[in-house]
């Protein structure tokens, strides 16, 4: 299945592509019946941004790397589970990695 674009978008809700990225970042600019056509197309498509396109573009990340070796895993399990609790509010991305003991 292919990914669906903001071309797909702006192609569905038949505007630019500058207006979908408005509606997208949260910009002020565009009246309220284009912003709901572009709203519509992304809950239609299922549209998704990327986030390390967005990440290039606004010149900030939203991903952030945990790295946990397995053997604590258990442990703080509940505190990864927070982590992303936590990352999911402010749309962040938590990329967890676990390692092997006596790996370094």
């Amino acid at each position: 299945m292919k990914r669906v674009t903001i071309y797909d978008v702006a192609k569905e809700a038949g505007v630019s592509l500058a207006t979908v990225s408005r509606v997208i970042n949260g910009s002020n600019v565009v009246k309220a019946p284009t912003k709901e056509r572009v709203e519509a197309a992304v809950e239609k498509l299922g549209y998704k941004p990327n986030a390390i396109a967005q990440g290039l573009a606004l010149q900030k990340s939203t991903s952030i790397g945990l790295v946990v070796p397995e053997a604590s895993f258990t442990y703080t399990g509940q505190v990864i589970n927070g982590l992303i609790d936590v990352a999911k509010i402010y749309n962040y991305n938590i990329m967890l990695h676990t390692i092997t003991a006596g790996i370094t």
